[in-house]
């Protein structure tokens, strides 16, 4: 019998088992979409989202959140989440903008963290964006309750006012796999591990940016403590390499197949920049005391593209942590508040796209773990918008101590530059109006 941990890889549920809970390379992939819609659904606790801003008949971003919880381990939280989108936006989606999870009773050993946004259906008559949003916190007995807690960020528009083109694609007929997710085993020689991934978001208008939203990530392993657990969705571009293979699923490949990837389809022998490519690369960190063990990751992304997207993206680098030694910190949730001026757009959104969570000193049992983005404005100006964020962050055990260090990155996220086309047709961008 073929021997891994037990995993639910968060683009799907694929639920691998055995006795001795170990990683085998050989293991195929199984039909992830149809297991992830079979999981049964629990109960939602959510609250209308907040009206960032709106530029009415144009455009309005709103941010939100939701929890739920179950008694046991032995099922993933799975909840329906859905929102009103103003009467003139015939296009809309949504992004996973922060999570947290916590075992309901003492602090436990982490075999799987996860969370992610799928499923995104917009009903043009009612005027209502669903989704599935799920999250995961489980050691290896799948004994212990636990609670997930998830931020979100809505983006609805009117497509004739603006020029926006989102890819959100999941599940359809013709695959068994999430258009727009991979999962791979690690392949680092450390616990850090980078994967280059490519898309073909259809749309999207030729040599225009396409940014790459964040929708969900997970980790998996035999449960271990944890030191560290990081996360970078790096830098996106319209670029697809020539002869640079990319991670790739596919029926039937198996986890260590996961690593070889696949070239892009380039329609000549050179390496192309192009509008209809968008390619990235994402390094994670999964880690104990021990230099390196392995681990399963899955992604899932959206893309945005258009003639009115910009990004601005931060630089952030993230490594391998050793035992820290002490530290003065308080343990517990930390709340930071950010600010970034003289932001070129008339419109700017935060996206958590990189984070770091350690322990200050060595490794330890994981009571409560999570980043997100608790809250945000922008306020836009023809010389330049100020952008203000507030972060809360947590990774701590039973008695708050040792304490937790964080890192985190957001990218801007711009719609309609300054000076530049905001409403189809017209000349010059708008500020958009906070809402009142």
């Amino acid at each position: 019998m073929r021997r891994l941990v037990r995993a639910s890889l968060t683009v799907g549920l694929s639920l691998f088992s055995s006795a001795c809970l170990t990683i085998d390379p050989l293991y195929p992939l199984p039909d992830v979409c149809q297991k992830f819609n079979e999981v049964a659904l629990a109960d939602l606790t959510a609250f209308d989202p907040k009206a960032v801003f709106e530029d009415v008949g144009v455009v309005k971003v709103m941010h939100g959140s939701g929890t739920a919880q179950l008694p046991s381990g032995k099922r993933i939280i799975k909840v329906e989440h859905a929102v009103s989108i103003p009467t003139y936006a015939n296009q809309a989606t949504v992004f996973l903008n922060g999570w947290r999870l916590n075992y309901l009773g003492g602090d436990q050993h982490v075999a799987e963290v996860a969370a992610l946004i799928t499923n995104i259906k917009l009903d043009q008559r009612n005027k209502r964006l669903t989704w599935n949003a799920l999250g995961e916190l489980r050691d290896n007995d799948f004994k212990e309750g636990y609670k997930f807690a998830y931020s979100y960020t809505v983006i609805a528009w009117n497509d004739v006012a603006i020029d926006l083109v989102v890819d959100h694609r999941d599940c359809s007929a013709d695959t068994d796999f999430p258009h727009n997710a991979f999962v791979s085993l690690s392949n680092g020689t450390t616990a850090l591990s980078a994967f280059s991934a490519f898309g073909q978001p259809p749309g999207m208008p030729p040599n225009r940016p396409v940014a790459v939203l964040p929708r969900g990530f997970g980790f998996f392993w035999p449960d271990h403590h944890i030191l560290q657990i990081a996360y970078n969705l790096d830098h996106s571009e319209i670029f697809a390499e020539k002869d640079k293979r990319y991670v790739k699923n596919h029926k039937g490949q198996t986890l260590a197949d996961t690593r070889v990837g696949a070239p892009a389809p380039l329609p000549t022998p050179a390496s192309r920049v192009d509008g209809g490519f968008v390619s990235w690369d994402t390094f994670v960190i999964f880690k104990d005391n021990a230099g390196r063990r392995d681990y399963v990751f899955t992604e899932l992304i959206s893309a945005l593209g258009g003639n009115d997207i910009a990004l601005v993206q931060p630089p952030f680098a993230i490594l391998p942590r050793e035992d820290q030694g002490g530290g003065a910190l308080a343990g517990g949730v930390q709340r930071q508040d950010f600010v970034i001026e003289n932001i070129p757009f008339g419109i700017a959104i935060p996206m958590l796209t990189g984070w770091e969570l350690a322990y200050l000193t060595d490794d330890q049992h994981v009571k409560d773990v999570g980043v997100w983005i608790e809250d945000w404005t922008y306020s836009a100006s023809p010389t330049g918008g100020t952008l203000r964020y507030t972060l809360g962050s947590i990774l701590a055990d039973d008695d708050n101590w040792p304490p937790h260090v964080i890192r985190h990155r957001v990218t801007v996220l711009g719609i309609r530059a300054l000076g530049g086309a905001g409403v189809k047709g017209a000349p010059g961008g708008v500020p958009p109006s906070a809402p009142r």
